[in-house]
């Protein structure tokens, strides 16, 4: 019988909103656990702001982990970004990491949900290429010379457009548009803060690897003391249509966590986890150290 590399499995749909918010397009969290032969699903929630999301989401895996289990946490937004940002943004270091710092760093969010994110985005298309370039999309009131509330020009090899993950995945946007439907990088530049201060909290940073960047492009070691595996999801790469009056966040982290516990159970999901059989030894390199990669793409049915 195949045994399931995880015990738990957090999903979690994460939001940019600038004021407490609950209900649609808000932030929910789902987690899945396995108990006897079955999975129950333990918590549907939520919080109405990140500063209450990070601090359950930390207390749910330090307790996880307290109990011996192994927990993949999933949030739907990039966890990098296309290859050559880091050191055209200026982050020194490894660059997944370089920006993970970097963000951490430059990103201001209380926990009333008021952040910072379009003055920063701004500000590294300063650094970057001197004006509204690359990131771009805003309400008309927070265009500036550095920001526009429309895509300015082409990328190109210098700062592409998307991810290598991406273009498995061609209904995803891109992580460069901030703002209207279907937009994910403002909730990158929110997020990724919040996945740093998980993977370096203190009660979880021995037990805590990020995939794919600490793990490579496979599954966790066995052999390494990790309980915690961090990932990207994509909510979307499944057709999920709720019922009437359901709210569809809600509906996608249950539906997602349920999806990868039984392809888990089956012995499927190390398939997902090692990506596509077609990547070349470069590309694979590219997504360990800076591009990251969204859990399923190339891989699910």
């Amino acid at each position: 019988m195949t045994r399931s590399i995880f015990d738990a499995y957090l999903i979690v749909d994460w939001s940019a909103n600038a004021t407490p918010k609950q209900g649609a397009d808000s932030i929910w969290y789902c987690l899945m656990q396995r108990r006897g032969r079955g999975l129950r699903r333990m918590r549907l929630c939520n919080p109405a702001t990140r500063w209450r999301a990070r601090v359950e989401i930390a207390d749910i895996l330090k307790d996880l982990a307290a109990e011996g289990q192994r927990v993949l946490a999933g949030f739907d937004f990039p966890n990098g970004y296309p290859a050559g940002f880091a050191r055209a943004a200026g982050f020194s270091g490894p660059p997944w990491r370089a920006v993970w710092d970097g963000l951490a760093a430059l990103i201001q969010d209380t926990a009333d949900n008021a952040n910072n994110r379009f003055e920063v985005a701004a500000g590294l298309n300063q650094r970057i290429s001197g004006g509204p370039f690359p990131f771009w999309g805003c309400p008309s009131h927070r265009q500036s010379a550095d920001l526009s509330a429309r895509k300015t020009r082409a990328y190109g090899e210098m700062i592409p457009e998307r991810r290598h993950c991406e273009a498995w995945l061609p209904r995803t946007q891109p992580c460069w548009k901030l703002y209207t439907t279907g937009s994910v990088g403002s909730q990158s530049l929110v997020g990724i803060p919040v996945l740093k201060a998980l993977r370096d909290d203190p009660g979880l940073a021995l037990k805590t690897l990020v995939w794919p960047f600490e793990t490579g492009l496979a599954p966790p070691d066995p052999g390494q003391p990790w309980q915690v595996i961090l990932a990207e999801v994509y909510p979307s790469i499944l057709k999920i249509k709720p019922e009437q009056g359901m709210i569809k966040d809600a509906v996608q982290v249950e539906t997602i966590a349920r999806y990868l516990a039984r392809r888990d159970g089956r012995g499927e999901l190390a398939a997902d986890l090692a990506g596509p059989a077609g990547l070349s030894r470069r590309e694979r390199a590219l997504i360990g150290n800076e591009e990251g990669w969204i859990l399923g793409a190339g891989t699910f049915a």
